[in-house]
């Protein structure tokens, strides 16, 4: 009788502790999801901002001195577009390696809830 008590001591807090890992990983893919939205909408803000500067510098801008000015602030638009870009990626990447893992904790998590539920038939 104890050896089954300790069974079933030792399955719920495994259950426990893997329904903290997946309210984490839950929370995680959340936070995640949240800054792709961010990085979506400061690319489309940054190629909005390039065309409009494009329209308006190229067409009042003569000096050299304006016109260097000016591709250096398109190079750092074009560099700061590619870190978002590369931002986003990874976040892509991290984003549907938690949701791999998440869906592997919840089947872990339904298989020792069957197992306890049996065990528990077993005490009955």
């Amino acid at each position: 009788m104890k050896n089954t008590e300790r069974v079933m001591a030792r399955l719920l807090r495994k259950v426990v502790a893997y329904a903290g890992a997946l309210g984490e990983l839950k929370y995680r893919h959340s936070l995640i999801a949240d800054e792709m939205k961010q990085i979506d909408l400061a690319d489309r803000m940054d190629r909005s901002v390039r065309a409009y500067v494009a329209e308006r510098k190229t067409s009042q801008t003569t000096e050299p001195a304006a016109l260097a000015v000016f591709r250096e602030y398109r190079r750092s638009i074009r560099e700061h577009s590619k870190y978002l870009s590369h931002t986003r990626f990874l976040l892509q990447e991290e984003w549907e390696q938690i949701g791999r893992l998440r869906s592997e904790m919840e089947m872990q998590l339904a298989e020792t809830i069957i197992v306890l539920k049996k065990s528990r038939g077993i005490l009955q």
